[in-house]
């Protein structure tokens, strides 16, 4: 019985393997088999978005500091610097995690769908300078690095010289700075460095709080600490202060509680006019939004942009250094860049407060990609006339 079984067994193997060799010859020819097709890829170059050495958006990275000569027009550099901070640290990651989630906001490639265009062929270069060493430890001596790196790169000459940013100040075109934080705090130093070239500067600054506080609001300030003076929520007053900005500037977003009612008081004398995060819910919505931020700001003068993350509800960015509920969404943040921003004379922006990790799947660090896109995506076309 065991040798009927076998040769039973035996008998039905030869054509059941037959068959299962003919099915799988038939599916390695339907999926390009190598064996059947001797055309495929071996490009060196060929990548995909999730693999491959993380820069932003795929772009080349140059060591922008270490180099000389002239430089790319649009740099993204990274500010990984979050010991400024008045609630949760760890925003220090935020450079590279806006760079991971580039990776998923690239995905298909290139073209920017929302406006249009690819920003990357435009003959205006763009590249990533990784990041700046910035010190952890004294921050009087982080800020005098960052104002100094950036100022450094800000007067280097640029490639394309005929479609940038003139300065009537010193009546040559520099770079545009992206740059990716970090706390807020980075947005002083780099105002500062932003003066030498252009003076005085007009600033969109969308974010939950006004960070026009007083020193005297933050605990060490109060205590005779200097170097507290200097915070995430102070860098628009020391730039009031300094003599950095102009008065026609707008804060977009703003919904955070305050020290006092004085505080607008002081707000008010910085220059700034508020749009507080609920005027998005009237009737005109995000193109009212707008038309008032395009009201206050002038078209030909230097403006900066600043965009804090925590501008949106925490529903969209849980990984953030001061969550605020109540706030925008992507698609209102997007729009204001696309719309808001357009044929404003540009002299800069950031993006910062990304914490990754109090993220969950990168929402936040993609949210920040894409805005960061957008933006890029604004100056080239500002710069062509688009």
């Amino acid at each position: 019985m065991r040798f009927l079984s076998f040769c039973t067994s035996a008998a039905w193997a030869a054509p059941a393997a037959a068959a299962a060799l003919a099915v799988g010859d038939r599916q390695s020819r339907l999926v390009g088999s190598t064996k059947h097709d001797n055309d495929y890829d071996l490009d060196p170059s060929a990548t995909f978005s999730f693999a491959g050495i993380t820069t932003f958006a795929r772009l080349p990275q140059v060591q922008c500091l270490m180099e000389s000569g002239p430089v790319d027009d649009i740099l993204v550099l990274g500010f990984p610097f979050d010991t400024a901070t008045s609630f949760r640290t760890g925003t220090r990651f935020g450079p590279n995690a806006v760079r991971q989630g580039s990776r998923a906001a690239t995905l298909a490639g290139l073209y920017n769908y929302r406006q249009s265009i690819n920003p990357y062929v435009q003959n205006i270069s763009i590249v990533d300078c990784g990041d700046l060493p910035i010190s952890p430890f004294d921050n009087g001596l982080a800020f005098a690095q960052m104002e100094d790196w950036y100022k450094r790169l800000l007067w280097r000459e640029v490639k394309s010289a005929e479609k940038g940013i003139r300065s009537s100040k010193t009546g040559r075109v520099h770079p545009q700075i992206v740059a990716i934080g970090g706390d807020h705090s980075i947005s002083l130093p780099i105002l500062r460095a932003l003066n030498t070239v252009y003076g005085k500067v007009s600033t969109i600054h969308i974010d939950a709080h006004i960070d026009t506080w007083s020193p005297k609001v933050f605990a060490g300030a109060k205590a005779g600490s200097k170097q507290a003076e200097f915070a995430d929520g102070t860098p628009y007053y020391w730039a009031g202060m300094e003599g950095l900005l102009t008065t026609t500037n707008v804060h977009a977003g703003i919904r955070s509680s305050l020290d006092s009612e004085k505080d607008m008081d002081l707000d008010a004398e910085m220059g700034f006019t508020t749009i507080p995060a609920w005027e998005m819910l009237k009737r005109d919505g995000v193109w009212g939004v707008i038309d008032k931020i395009r009201a206050v700001v002038p078209h030909d003068k230097p403006v900066y942009v600043s965009l804090d993350v925590d501008s949106l509800d925490p529903a969209f960015v849980p990984g953030t250094a001061g969550p605020a509920s109540g706030g925008w969404t992507p698609r209102e943040i997007i729009q204001i860049i696309i719309d808001g921003l357009e044929g404003l004379n540009i002299v800069g922006v950031d993006v910062v407060e990304v914490l990754p990790s109090l993220d969950q799947a990168e929402i936040t660090g993609i949210a920040a990609a894409e805005f960061t896109i957008e933006l890029i995506t604004r100056l080239v076309r500002n710069r062509i006339g688009q």
